[in-house]
């Protein structure tokens, strides 16, 4: 589902993050007023804190960004940082700050493998 710029990418979290969890005592949880609307960072914030990987483009974004576990709140401003996977290492970049050199190099060659995964399927 895209929220603002972001792609929240499990459609059941998403569900749970709207309506809540059905218990024994009730349903838990959801952001959802009764008529249904919602408010659009209430959204990502309660699935950022069921857990619900987050997409910006093709760069994910950090759990917590939106929710803060330590204060146990969505957060006022969100701290939106991304990950990157290189060589089996996590490497976090901060929204607004330039990629290291390495991480744009592995960005390069995961676009070089798409595009050709595409011509092979030709």
């Amino acid at each position: 589902m895209k929220v603002k710029e972001f792609e929240l990418v499990n459609p059941q979290k998403v569900e749970r993050a709207l309506h809540g969890n059905s218990t024994p005592d009730g349903v838990k949880g959801g952001i959802a007023k009764t008529d249904g609307s919602y408010n659009d960072d209430a959204l990502i914030a309660e699935y950022d804190h069921l857990g619900g990987a987050i997409l910006r483009g093709n760069d994910k974004v950090k759990m917590g960004s939106f929710y803060d576990f330590g204060a146990k709140s969505p957060r006022e401003k969100p701290n939106i940082v991304f990950i990157y996977r290189v060589s089996g290492t996590e490497v976090e970049v901060p929204d607004g700050e330039e990629l290291p050199g390495i991480v744009k190099a592995v960005k390069v060659l995961e676009e070089n493998k798409k595009e050709v995964k595409k011509r092979k399927k030709k």
